[in-house]
């Protein structure tokens, strides 16, 4: 399921491999530290980090000495590692999705173009005449539609490629209790099948998604996982 995370550059550019595990962190030394980046289903953004304020903070692959940020309020963006003071013992923050339904909204009322491949492929083969409506309807917990988007994980290729983020971006949208609904009634081979799929596609964010996924949203995680 596709598109949009890290975030900001993850899900328009592809999964990276990162060379450590994503933790909180806050500035390190005096000052405000001005950062461009962009912000989850959206474009450019600037945001001002404060002393003090928290944040996710994961080290570039490449090891150029800058770190990649992710503010709670869904920008992301590069600063260098000597102003990151990093906080271990701190849980993660939860992800900051709520961008996306407003671009789901917009787009649903918007002709589909070829280029976009999940929207395009779901109504040509699958029979799903609009994929952000019903990524809207899933997100406020409408089972219909969320079978519907379930549905769509037979997609391959770029379609599939384009899909499959949307269902942890959904995970976000929707909220703990909508989400833990959507799964009320459902057999235990969709549950395990959909838990599976959610920590794949959790796997650029965080090395132990499941254990993001407990700490943000217990009702679901309880349901898909156990306790």
């Amino acid at each position: 399921m596709k598109r949009v995370l890290i975030f900001v550059a993850i899900l328009a550019a592809g999964p990276r491999a990162w060379s450590q595990e994503a933790v909180m962190a806050t500035l390190e030394g005096p000052g405000e530290y001005r950062m461009s980046g962009s912000i989850e289903c959206g474009g450019e953004a600037t945001s001002t980090i404060k002393p003090g304020e928290r944040f996710i903070a994961r080290e570039l692959p490449r090891g150029e000495g800058d770190w990649e940020v992710y503010l709670k309020s869904g920008i992301s963006g590069n600063i260098p590692r000597n102003r990151i003071r990093l906080l271990p013992d701190e849980p993660l923050a939860k992800l900051n999705f709520e961008n996306c339904k407003k671009k789901w909204r917009k787009l649903q009322s918007q002709r589909i173009k070829k280029t976009d491949y999940a929207a395009y492929h779901a109504k040509k083969y699958y029979g799903v005449a609009n994929y952000y409506k019903t990524l809207v309807q899933a997100s406020e917990g409408d089972a219909k539609a969320f079978a519907q988007f379930d549905s769509l994980g037979h997609m391959d290729g770029e379609a599939g490629e384009a899909h499959e983020p949307d269902m942890w971006v959904l995970l976000h949208v929707a909220g703990d209790d909508n989400f833990a609904k959507l799964f009320a009634g459902q057999s235990s081979d969709f549950r395990e099948g959909y838990a599976e799929f959610l920590v794949k596609c959790g796997i650029p964010f965080f090395s132990n998604p499941k254990a993001y996924i407990k700490l943000h949203f217990p009702k679901t995680y309880a349901i898909l996982y156990g306790n």
